[in-house]
């Protein structure tokens, strides 16, 4: 199956009704983008940053791949993981689940998939585990109101949520923006559209939640990020990265940072994709991710992004995983797989 090739959406072209979102102009200001040193001069907001390192302290760890709004397939790789019970609740005891991003897009079902998450999450962190989501290139795509690959059911998903939200406020004698957003009944058929643009902006609701995950992080002696990470990302800092993503979604800022918007960024590189991606010659790429482990101190580096249509695999002699799998029916409809990592010893659940 042949997949529409994707460009950080800095070089690209807008769709009309994203126009808004992102004119020539501000396109032209990223490729003008200040300094590393002036950023790093510049004032941040005083609130805590993602999180970027977690301890294990022997708990099991699972990677999860792209969901691509398929709710079906979120289920079954939460089941595959064991999870998630018949009811639909946690069941992961202490088990740390890592999302590598690319919840968005292709789908119907975003919203229900990322409140789902969240849901697990609280229930997660009381059992003693955790349910981390990380930010993919369509969750950056989106805040920057790039919604080429959104489908009609999830712009109608958008809608009713805000349908709701906004029949809950007017019931409490509220008014809220967001929630009216797109609901100018002259104007049906863009509802969704204004809807969808309403929650995901720098600041929406949406973007604020997706605000709160990392772009980047290691767990133990593993890198999680949804394409692959180089030196050049260790020296500019994880944590750094993760923190200027938290603001421009928040809305506090006027852009993220490069790393998240160059073809060769955390969320963009193919370089780590494989022969899926394009690359019949691996070894430049693993010197190049041998020399971002060692500045990082870490193992191996687990990567989402390139759909895989062998399954999860690995390269680099190992220190590289490919949990993409393609599960959403939105890219192959494949069977779904699942990465286990326990005491260091790596397999697939399948």
């Amino acid at each position: 199956m042949s997949l529409p090739a994707l460009t950080p959406p800095a070089f690209t072209r807008r769709i009309a009704f994203a126009a808004t979102a992102f004119t020539a102009a501000s396109s032209t200001a990223l490729l003008q983008a200040p300094s590393a040193r002036a950023r790093a001069a510049a004032p941040l907001a005083a609130q805590a940053p993602p999180l970027t390192r977690l301890a294990l302290n022997g708990r099991r760890l699972v990677a999860i791949g792209d969901l691509h709004g398929d709710f079906l397939a979120t289920v079954k790789a939460l089941e595959l993981a064991g999870v998630l019970a018949s009811d639909g609740s946690w069941c992961g005891g202490s088990t740390v689940v890592v999302q590598v991003g690319d919840v968005l897009d292709r789908g119907d079902s975003e919203l229900a998939i990322m409140r789902k998450l969240r849901q697990l999450s609280k229930q997660a962190k009381a059992a003693g585990g955790d349910v981390i989501v990380m930010n993919g290139n369509h969750e950056i795509m989106n805040v920057m109101g790039d919604f080429r690959y959104a489908t009609p059911g999830a712009f109608e998903e958008c809608r009713r949520y805000a349908e709701k939200k906004r029949a809950k406020a007017q019931a409490k004698g509220e008014v809220s923006s967001e929630s009216d957003a797109g609901m100018d009944g002259n104007d049906e058929g863009m509802a969704g559209v204004r809807a969808r643009q309403a929650l995901f902006k720098p600041g929406g609701e949406f973007a604020r939640w997706m605000a709160k995950n990392p772009t980047v992080l290691v767990v133990d002696g593993t890198v999680f990020a949804h394409a692959g990470v180089d030196a050049s990302h260790v020296e500019y800092g994880f944590e750094r990265i993760n923190r200027e993503v938290m603001l421009w979604m928040e809305g506090k800022t006027k852009m993220p940072p490069k790393q998240v918007l160059e073809s060769d960024g955390v969320v963009w590189t193919r370089d780590y994709g494989g022969k899926d991606a394009g690359n019949q010659y691996e070894a430049k790429f693993c010197r190049r991710l041998d020399a971002a482990l060692d500045a990082a101190d870490a193992k191996r580096l687990v990567v989402g992004h390139t759909p895989q249509t062998t399954g999860v695999n690995s390269g680099c002699k190992g220190s590289l995983w490919r949990v993409d799998v393609g599960a959403s029916r939105g890219i192959y409809g494949g069977a779904v797989q699942v990465l286990e990592i326990v005491n260091g010893r790596v397999r697939v659940l399948a």
